[in-house]
């Protein structure tokens, strides 16, 4: 590989960087509603996802107005209590305020998650 290859794939890379990251900032915007949209259905919507293991999950759901503290573990679906509705109202409100963070609140908090380590 010649210098002058090598100096073109810079160039490249140059050009096209700060439209991938372009592209990103879009699908992170808009895409995550649509995804999220998609996700909930007419009555039954997750509110919160926490992973525990490669097929255990514990979720918060709202079926209608009732909220539900949901297990999922191998095939296996159990509600663990039902929440009331102070609770699911909290809930709602916090999801709605951390729905959409802008590109330079995650860009800084990436940047004190690097400095921390």
């Amino acid at each position: 590989m010649g210098t002058k290859d090598t100096i073109g794939a810079f160039i490249q890379v140059i050009i096209f960087l700060p439209f991938i990251i372009f592209l990103i900032y879009l699908f992170s915007k808009y895409g995550g509603e649509k995804l999220q949209s998609l996700q909930n259905g007419r009555y039954m919507k997750i509110l919160d996802r926490m992973p525990l293991s490669k097929d255990n999950a514990i979720l918060i759901t709202k079926i209608g107005e009732k909220g539900y503290l949901i297990s999922s573990a191998q095939g296996r679906v159990e509600i663990l209590r039902e929440l009331d509705e102070n609770e699911i109202k909290k809930i709602e409100e916090d999801k709605n305020l951390n729905t959409n963070p802008n590109f330079k609140e995650v860009i800084t908090k990436l940047k004190f998650k690097k400095e921390d380590k």
